[in-house]
């Protein structure tokens, strides 16, 4: 018999549901079993710093959800019907697991360069298949090379102005790079670069942001 607090996908479900995100019972057993492995690697590679489900769910695979939301709200409508998205530093697979989860149109590459991480983000496709959706084992250099995305999306692969430097070039006309941050991004200090949308929203105290730019010769 389940224990009131183990990894099921009905709790799983209503804690969603609680923060206003409603996911079907498909979903919801690939995020349980996405979150258990996600917690029996983490006991021998310190992937993230939660040590419980729950913490994971409320700290971490929650912002992939707000960010689902906030694509369909504000980039979406300015990339093409199946964009291609790339994840760079995807680490354990936050946001990109999650996300692709509730959002699957296009491709999403999850571009990450150390080798175990690799291989525990392609176990969890292994067990829980995502449509479009694959790993890259190898530097972000060598990744884009001779590439460009409609969508970039980005948690801490590096200083948000130096990888606006770092990715310049690499997006489509209207192409997109989203940050997610623990603080506002000034748009001001990311020239050539525009701000395309911008919000905030709540983790348990504490607030959290998501910036959108596109480079501003893009046509519009």
């Amino acid at each position: 018999m389940a224990r009131p607090d183990d990894c099921s996908p009905s709790l799983i479900q209503s804690l969603c549901s609680k923060e206003g995100f409603s996911l079907s019972a498909e979903q919801c057993a690939h995020l349980a079993g996405y979150l258990s492995l996600l917690m029996q690697w983490n006991k021998r590679m310190n992937l993230v710093g939660a040590r419980h489900w729950r913490d994971a769910l409320d700290e971490l695979v929650m912002d992939s959800f707000h960010l689902s939301r906030f694509l369909h709200e504000h980039v979406l409508p300015l990339l093409p019907p199946a964009p291609s998205a790339w994840d760079l530093g995807s680490g354990a697979g936050l946001p990109g697991i999650p996300l692709r989860m509730v959002w699957q149109d296009g491709s999403y590459w999850m571009v990450e360069s150390r080798d175990k991480r690799t291989i525990f983000l392609s176990t969890v496709l292994a067990r829980h298949p995502l449509k479009d959706t694959h790993v890259f084992r190898g530097r972000a250099e060598q990744f884009m090379e001779g590439r460009k995305a409609d969508l970039i999306v980005s948690r801490a692969f590096m200083p948000w102005k130096e990888l606006l430097d770092f990715v310049q070039g690499h997006l489509t006309e209207n192409g997109c790079i989203v940050f997610l941050s623990r603080e506002p991004l000034k748009a001001e200090y990311a020239m050539p670069w525009e701000e395309v949308a911008s919000t905030d929203y709540a983790v348990g105290k504490d607030r959290r942001w998501f910036c959108a730019f596109r480079e501003k010769n893009a046509a519009h």
